[in-house]
């Protein structure tokens, strides 16, 4: 039997399997169905936790969601227990190159999780930080004014994907004529990758952009190792603690990884959450009469956008969780972040968006606990600096308007706009 043909064979048993659960009221049929991951999350408040007849179980409780991602007993990679978690889980394959989900710090748990966090994490101090503060200023100042307020433009090519990509790749020493595949490689691994291909040809091209992207890496890698620069991918080829050093295989496949998690997830918190904003105009109004309210629009945004939508994890013993749900060793929870960033039980009227909500920073859209995101602070940095330049440029929001359809992309983990044409009106001082 050919390969292909196993593959094929493989992708039309989970769509038919996808549809029968869906039919028959079972949560992850309904999951995998769903469109809009927040209504879904609003129809099994319920109960805390829901079981699949596949075995899976799934939340979108706060309180589970927050538990389980602390905890130390609940691992990132998945087990399949039987068919029915191999068609929604996926399968782990070995392979000779680095593999940007498999290898990183994202895939990682316990001591080896510990051990990569610990070298990394020099790469995000504080000052390094306040140093890429002044490179996103100044980038995002030169997009802003490159703009004409009172032409059609297209927010996401114009503003949301050129910010988060310049800086990434700053960071990670990438040069610019080379930035353009970063985007088509960062788009195919966060739509495809995260949400586990649906047919041969999504396989094959996750296969083909994970492949060129690690291969770019390595190359890079290389040429770092020669003549450091004062660069990302440098800092981690000499990163050392206590005589333990990051292996070449490590720093390729979290380099890759940060290109999904610094790129693409803040793309999508800038053009989903700008178009909160134009469909709240009194909220957008709040805000640039008050621009020390920024810091907690990008709070409000990110429980509201939640640009990961779910992830998953998988127990490493016998337990049970708060709500007295018993839960066997290699059994597989999804978390739906969407719908505990809206569980009414910790956010009044959770639903509505409020850029002064006083405990708005209480999401867990970057995740919580060992793995919650260590690049959130460059996200959260990002969104600020690109909505304050706005805000200073076009004050009169009045004026800022769609100008057309905001159309999604396709995939379920991770949310954002394709494209959302819009116009933001006369100039300061104009």
């Amino acid at each position: 039997m050919s390969s292909a043909f196993s593959s094929n064979a493989f992708f039309a048993t989970s769509k038919a399997l996808t549809k029968v659960l869906n039919w028959v009221g079972d949560p992850i049929g309904r999951l995998d169905s769903s469109s809009d991951m927040a209504a879904f999350a609003d129809t099994i408040r319920s109960k805390p936790v829901h079981r699949s007849m596949t075995g899976l179980l799934v939340s979108a409780d706060y309180q589970i969601c927050s538990e389980v991602l602390k905890s130390p007993n609940w691992r990132t990679m998945p087990e399949t227990n039987n068919f029915f978690e191999k068609l929604y889980l996926g399968v782990i394959a070995d392979s000779e190159k680095a593999d940007p989900f498999l290898d990183s710090i994202i895939a990682k748990d316990g001591e080896e999780h510990s051990r990569i966090r610990k070298l990394i994490q020099p790469a995000f101090t504080h000052r390094v930080m306040q140093s890429w503060k002044s490179s996103a200023e100044k980038i995002a100042r030169d997009l802003v004014n490159q703009i004409d307020g009172n032409s059609k433009i297209d927010f996401v090519d114009s503003l949301a994907n050129p910010l988060p990509l310049a800086m990434i790749c700053e960071i990670l020493g990438v040069p610019l004529e080379d930035r353009d595949k970063f985007t088509n490689w960062g788009r195919t691994l966060a739509i495809i990758g995260l949400d586990q291909p649906r047919s041969t040809q999504e396989l094959r091209e996750l296969q083909v952009a994970s492949d060129e992207l690690t291969t770019y890496m390595a190359k890079l890698l290389a040429e770092r190792k020669q003549n450091p620069q004062e660069d990302l991918l440098s800092v981690l080829a000499n990163a050392e603690s206590e005589g333990d050093k990051l292996t070449d295989r490590e720093i390729i496949a979290t380099a890759s990884f940060l290109l999904i998690a610094g790129f693409e997830t803040t793309v999508n918190l800038l053009s989903v959450g700008t178009l909160v904003l134009l469909e709240n105009p009194g909220q957008l109004k709040q805000v640039a009469d008050n621009p020390e309210l920024i810091p907690n629009l990008v709070e409000e945004a990110l429980r509201v956008v939640s640009p990961v939508q779910y992830t998953a994890r998988t127990s490493d013993s016998d337990l049970q969780l708060s709500d007295g749900t018993k839960v066997r060793r290699g059994q597989t929870i999804a978390l739906i972040l969407t719908g505990a960033n809206r569980d009414p039980a910790v956010f009044d009227d959770p639903n509505k968006f409020s850029v002064s909500r006083e405990n708005a920073r209480r999401n867990i859209a970057f995740g919580y606990g060992a793995h919650h995101c260590i690049g959130a602070q460059l996200a959260r940095l990002e969104a600020e600096t690109l909505w304050h330049e706005l805000l200073k440029r076009y004050p009169d929001v009045d004026s800022w308007q769609q100008a057309g359809t905001a159309n999604f992309r396709p995939g379920k983990t991770i949310r954002g706009l394709e494209s959302m044409p819009m116009v933001f009106g006369s100039q300061a001082g104009s």
